[in-house]
């Protein structure tokens, strides 16, 4: 299993352009970003693609719009249909101009007056869509549920299980869930289960200490019990740290990195 970093939440005090650099030297080999435009990058793809390449990294993943739906009009609204796959659009051209293989899509919030049936079917129909476009770009979409007690109040899709559920609805190997243990830890808990459960759709995995969205060993859950299970679930592909360090950051990650045993493990 590889240790991937999300250069949005960790090294941020550093110039963006400069977390590629900084987060090699502490020894990962694949980072993430969030959006391609707006708030992350501003450049080219082919920029981008030099600036990873030269600092000795990988880019695994992007995100397609804001989870509450402000960028990118998120699924749940059918009205906002051309507005998401407008920034679907945008966004698996930039990944497949750049080399990134995957992209996060959130589901948006629930929307007042629609039945959570609607809601499910508007996604799952806004989901079909996307996935055409990722399979013409060759990108994979990475579905992520959210808590909403903490974090993204009023977001739709809060449980690994519906997530996986609308995964095997679209029936495209290009269409995966992003399973936050952090996120689900708050909604759902018993996360082995749920893990061992969908494993057969999970694209990636993501992981902060439960409470605070800090380090991941100041948490209630055992990370190092959970990789393991992981593992013996057959998982052998990239465990990204997304968390806001409470130190200083390179020390956060040093520690960290430490803790598990290196940046394979």
């Amino acid at each position: 299993m590889e240790l991937g970093l999300c250069i949005e939440m960790a090294l941020t005090k550093l110039p963006f352009e400069q977390r590629f650099a900084a987060a090699a030297r502490l020894g990962f080999k694949t980072v993430e970003m969030w959006f391609v435009q707006d708030l992350s990058w501003n450049g080219s793809p082919e920029e981008l693609a030099a600036l990873a390449k030269a600092a000795g990294v990988r880019i695994s993943n992007t995100v397609v719009g804001a989870p509450d739906g402000s960028l990118g009009g998120g699924l749940t609204n059918p009205a906002k249909r051309e507005e998401w796959l407008a920034r679907a659009r945008l966004t698996l051209d930039f990944n497949r101009r750049a080399g990134i293989p995957a992209t996060i899509v959130c589901t948006g919030n629930v929307i007042e007056g629609m039945t959570d049936a609607a809601m499910r079917q508007s996604v799952l129909d806004g989901l079909k869509a996307t996935t055409q476009l990722a399979e013409e770009a060759g990108v994979t979409l990475l579905l992520e549920p959210l808590n909403t007690r903490w974090d993204h109040a009023g977001y739709f899709l809060t449980g690994s299980d519906a997530g996986a559920d609308l995964c095997r609805a679209v029936g495209s190997e290009r269409m995966k869930l992003l399973f936050d243990c952090y996120h689900m830890q708050i909604m759902e808990g018993d996360l082995v289960q749920h893990i061992r459960k969908n494993i057969d759709v999970i694209g990636h995995f993501h992981s902060a200490g439960v409470p605070g969205r800090n380090e991941i060993f100041k948490s209630e859950v055992d990370y190092r019990f959970l990789t393991a299970q992981i593992k013996a679930a057959g998982w052998n592909k990239l465990f990204a740290l997304e968390f806001a360090p409470s130190m200083d950051d390179t020390d956060a990650l040093r520690q960290t990195i430490d803790w598990l045993g290196g940046t394979t493990f």
